[in-house]
């Protein structure tokens, strides 16, 4: 019998927990692609850029490498997606201090901030609100869990950790 096969015994318990976790991935994933394409039908942006619109709304004037920080992103890959809200007229980068014009505030335009008058919720997509909402205990556990499914994946690259899922 082959590995693949005694995992999907139902009456081999770890077969069934196998099934289960297998279930459950996929959920997660669904509901993570069916928010990212809700939240692109309705406002016209990836639910990574209407995060990071919501924390420039909440807090004004942040560096790229602060809001990269919050999102969990590399900064670079936050510079990219604030070009393409840019693009759209909905943020506008400053320089405050004309003494070191490396120092850029990023804020939402008018128009910005009436999209976000009428956009979809959880502001910071569907997986970083169920997070937020765990205990303590149960994100220690997923937190361990998840790090070791990571490790046992043949091929991965470390980076992909930090990119958004719809960028």
């Amino acid at each position: 019998m082959t590995e693949h096969q005694k995992h999907n015994c139902s009456d081999d318990p770890r077969g069934q927990q196998f099934q289960v976790i297998l279930r459950e991935l996929r959920i997660i994933f669904r509901a993570s692609q069916a928010h990212a394409k809700s939240v692109e039908k309705e406002c016209g942006l990836s639910s990574a850029q209407l995060w990071m619109m919501w924390e420039l709304f909440n807090h004004p004037g942040l560096k790229v490498s602060e809001l990269a920080g919050i999102l969990s992103i590399h900064p670079s890959t936050c510079s990219n997606m604030l070009d393409k809200l840019q693009k759209k007229g909905l943020i506008y980068r400053s320089r405050t201090n004309p003494n070191d014009q490396r120092v850029v505030r990023l804020n939402l335009t008018e128009e910005g901030v009436q999209l976000l008058a009428t956009a979809p919720r959880p502001a910071q997509g569907v997986l970083a609100d169920v997070l937020l909402r765990l205990p303590d205990e149960s994100l220690n556990h997923l937190e361990s869990g998840l790090t070791e499914f990571v490790k046992a994946l043949k091929s991965f690259d470390v980076k992909d950790g930090l990119k958004p899922i719809d960028s």
